[in-house]
C-alpha cells in the first residue's frame, strides 16, 4: 500500500485542509445529514476535515471514516475524539481494496478524493459495491 499525497503530508498541509474545510463547512454540510441507525463510509478522510461535521450533523448515524495514510487517519482519531464524537471510527486502508464485505453501508461520502487517484472510475466501481 503506498501512503502517497500529491501535496504531501506536511503539518502545513494539515492545516491547509482544516483552512479549507472550515471556509466550505456551510456550502458542503450545512444539508448533509445521514438517518439515525444509517451506516456511512467516508472513503478517504484525510485528517478528518469532513469527517467532524458529518458526524456533528448525524448524530445518530455510525460514520466509518477510511483513509491510505496512516499519519492523517490518526490525526483524524484525534479529531474526533477532541471533538467528543461516539459515532465515528477512523480506519487505516486502500480505496482500493476495502476491508469490508460488499454492501456493508447505507451511504457514501466522497468529498476532495477523486481527484487524487490514479484511477477514479474503478475506485467510484468499487465503492458502489
Amino acid at each position: 500500500m503506498v501512503d502517497h499525497y500529491v501535496h504531501g503530508y506536511h503539518p502545513k498541509e494539515s492545516t491547509r485542509l482544516q483552512d479549507q474545510a472550515a471556509t466550505l463547512v456551510d456550502l458542503l454540510h450545512s444539508d448533509t445529514s445521514y438517518p439515525p441507525g444509517s451506516l456511512v463510509l467516508e472513503a478517504g478522510c484525510g485528517v478528518g476535515a469532513q469527517t467532524v461535521p458529518l458526524a456533528k450533523n448525524s448524530p445518530g448515524a455510525k460514520i466509518i471514516a477510511l483513509d491510505i495514510s496512516r499519519s492523517s487517519a490518526a490525526e483524524a482519531m484525534d479529531k474526533a475524539a477532541a471533538e467528543g464524537l461516539s459515532n465515528v471510527r477512523i480506519l487505516q486502508g486502500d480505496i482500493f481494496h476495502l476491508p469490508f464485505p460488499k454492501a456493508s453501508f447505507d451511504h457514501l461520502f466522497v468529498c476532495f478524493v477523486l481527484e487524487h487517484l490514479p484511477r477514479p472510475v474503478e475506485a467510484l466501481s468499487i465503492l458502489k459495491e
